[in-house]
């Protein structure tokens, strides 16, 4: 289950902050000039919670009989584990994922472990060149194929 988005309510399918300054950024002029008038109106921010689309979801879960992903805020053992206990067949990870592309073998590792995810939507402002979370330190280069047979 997913809630989508609107140019009414952008931030709604992310909850957190709404990072304007970074959106603006990306964008040309005179957009950024209209970001910075209509923005706060357009980029509200909403709380962020753990597992935080699970109640409405659950309303779907009951009412239907089809294989059903969760998503949102899925970042640590007890969000899935309360997924699947409501009959939830998969959980979904995004932003978490771009943080710790590792995260499902550290929490495998550690069940008290949880994403480092701050849920700023920083990376949501990098869509047009090439999505990533603005906040890690490193990111590991992918190894060159070797061309010996």
């Amino acid at each position: 289950m997913t809630v989508g988005s609107s140019l009414l309510n952008p931030i709604y399918l992310f909850k957190g902050d709404a990072p304007l300054a970074e959106f603006a950024a990306t964008q040309p002029a005179v957009i950024k000039m209209g970001m910075k008038v209509i923005g706060p109106k357009m980029f509200k921010e909403y709380p962020y919670t753990d597992a935080y689309m699970f109640d409405d979801a659950r309303q779907i879960r009951e009412a239907i009989d089809l294989p059903m992903m969760l998503l949102g805020g899925i970042v640590d053992r007890p969000s899935m584990d309360k997924a699947t206990g409501a009959g939830f067949d998969f959980v979904a990870m995004g932003r978490g994922l771009l943080r710790e592309p590792d995260l499902p073998l550290k929490l495998q590792e550690d069940e008290r472990r949880r994403s480092l995810c701050v849920h700023c939507n920083r990376c949501m402002a990098t869509i047009y060149s090439g999505s990533r979370c603005v906040l890690r330190e490193y990111v590991r280069p992918i190894p060159a194929r070797s061309s010996a047979s």
